[in-house]
């Protein structure tokens, strides 16, 4: 994210391997190996619905993270990192620590932002569906159906990754990709690439329990300007 703009992303670059022909003569007659095979039967919408309903009846949840962000062309880019707060499906929480503290606080279609130490924030309106990476997070799963293609696969790390391709050719997400440990449930990086190839990646420590709901209350000593 950058000051005055949600930058928001479901969700990680991962490049999905094809499968393709095998070779003539004896590699032909072998078998997949069972990694591949397990990957093949993973339904990406079935993984999707299971982990927003675990991370839905965990309650609050909080973890540290650590942004990229690598415009198109360049070797390097960005990189900022905080910690992120969940309270699905409702809202999300972003707090920046570096290299420069600000906060994004997003319930239900009302978006706050302010830096610390400003006497002034900003808030305004914002629907999921317009927003990359948001909708993943926050859409029904049978209205994201109709919005991506999807397809999942087993990493060699045990993680699942799940792979969105928006079907409008209007998108500005060309890509996105959540990459979750199924043992636990829970997301350990989210990254997407613009149409420009700019590429946003998210990659989080792990995810708590959060006792403290007044992180997802605007702070009320600030001069909120309705934008």
């Amino acid at each position: 994210m950058r000051q005055g703009t949600l930058r928001v992303a479901v969700v990680p670059i991962v490049v999905i391997a094809a499968f393709g022909m095998p070779a003539a003569g004896l590699e032909a007659a072998q078998p997949p190996s069972p990694s591949k095979a397990i990957a093949a039967e993973i339904d990406p919408w079935q993984a999707l619905s299971e982990l927003r309903l675990h991370l839905a009846a965990s309650g609050s949840l909080v973890a540290g993270f650590r942004q990229s962000y690598l415009p198109a062309g360049f070797a390097t880019g960005d990189e900022e990192s905080g910690r992120v707060a969940l309270a699905l499906p409702d809202c999300l929480r972003w707090d920046y620590s570096e290299p420069y503290p600000k906060s994004y606080l997003l319930c239900g279609t009302r978006l706050h932002t302010w830096v610390a130490g400003e006497p002034q924030g900003e808030r305004l309106h914002v629907e999921a569906r317009d927003e990359a990476g948001l909708d993943l997070l926050l859409l029904p799963v049978e209205l994201l159906q109709a919005r991506y293609s999807a397809v999942a696969r087993l990493e060699t790390g045990g993680e699942i990754a799940v792979e969105l391709h928006p079907t409008a050719p209007d998108s500005r997400v060309a890509e996105a990709v959540l990459l979750f440990a199924p043992s636990t449930q829970r997301p350990t990086a989210l990254s997407y690439r613009d149409r420009d190839g700019n590429l946003t990646r998210f990659r989080f420590t792990a995810f708590e329990l959060l006792d403290d709901d007044t992180l997802f209350t605007p702070p009320t000593t600030l001069i909120w300007k309705e934008q």
